[in-house]
């Protein structure tokens, strides 16, 4: 049980916390149904409006699922991607012992005059360049996770697209090309997935998503992939890491952080 007087949130947000945390502790494993609004009043003392709303809590974090008519369950882990890693989303699955996949939707080479002009800007495109443009269904377990719709300049991967583009495709540049991704700039926006991609991605529409535009470089400056991706906010838990440097305080890092956004050039 908690107490109220101790903490500044709204009740059924307490009540939402609690029962979270007996799901990431495994004490209510996936696929476990989930108590009624009415067992939840009467375990918490609260009343059944506010036993709903920490409900739709847990839901619109994805903790949990309803069922048609047969109530509330908890719902599979999520998969985890450090936002900070240089590594992409193939190489990060397989080290948390994932099977990652990818199914080829588009894959095709576009002069710059047909391409999206900030495109042609991030890749440092000229009049006369080409780039590959490709999209792919990325997978996890089999279960469909995200879409990134990838732009990549022909003139440093020859023949990229004759490779098996269902694998790694950093994989395929580090063996093939020796391009190592170094760093990358990215702008992130919460949104909910259209009609269109959530046909492709055979999923309903209307889930939250993370769209992530990401312009890849390698170390000595060189932008080698433009990106625009969509990530499923169900089924992926988002993390990122933060070094400080002399002892600099949270608040001062974060300063730091916002005052360095940009997008890449």
């Amino acid at each position: 049980m908690f107490d109220r007087k101790s903490v500044t949130l709204p009740v059924y947000r307490q009540v939402a916390e609690q029962i979270a945390e007996e799901i990431k502790s495994g004490k209510r494993p996936a696929n476990s149904r989930l108590p009624s609004e009415r067992e939840l009043a009467e375990r918490f003392h609260i009343s059944r409006m506010t036993a709903r709303a920490a409900i739709n809590v847990l839901m619109q974090r994805g903790l949990i699922a309803r069922r048609s008519r047969s109530g509330a369950y908890v719902a599979q882990p999520k998969y985890r991607f450090d936002l900070s890693s240089p590594g992409g989303l193939h190489d990060q699955l397989q080290k948390a012992g994932v099977k990652p996949g990818a199914r080829l939707v588009v894959s095709e080479i576009l002069p710059s005059s047909k391409l999206d002009q900030q495109v042609v800007r991030k890749l440092n495109l000229g009049e006369n360049d080409q780039a590959y443009h490709i999209v792919r269904l990325r997978t996890a377990n089999g279960e469909p996770i995200a879409l990134e719709n990838s732009y990549f300049p022909t003139a440093l991967f020859p023949d990229l697209l004759d490779f098996n583009l269902t694998d790694s495709i950093y994989g395929i540049l580090r063996k093939y090309f020796s391009v190592e991704p170094f760093k990358s700039f990215q702008e992130l926006e919460i949104s909910l997935l259209d009609a269109e991609w959530a046909e492709i991605m055979e999923v309903p529409a209307g889930l939250p998503t993370l769209e992530i535009r990401r312009c890849a470089m390698t170390s000595d400056e060189v932008p080698f992939e433009y990106a625009y991706d969509i990530y499923r906010g169900d089924r992926i838990l988002f993390t990122a890491r933060t070094v400080t440097e002399g002892g600099s305080s949270p608040r001062q890092v974060w300063r730091e952080a916002l005052g360095n956004l940009h997008p890449c050039s």
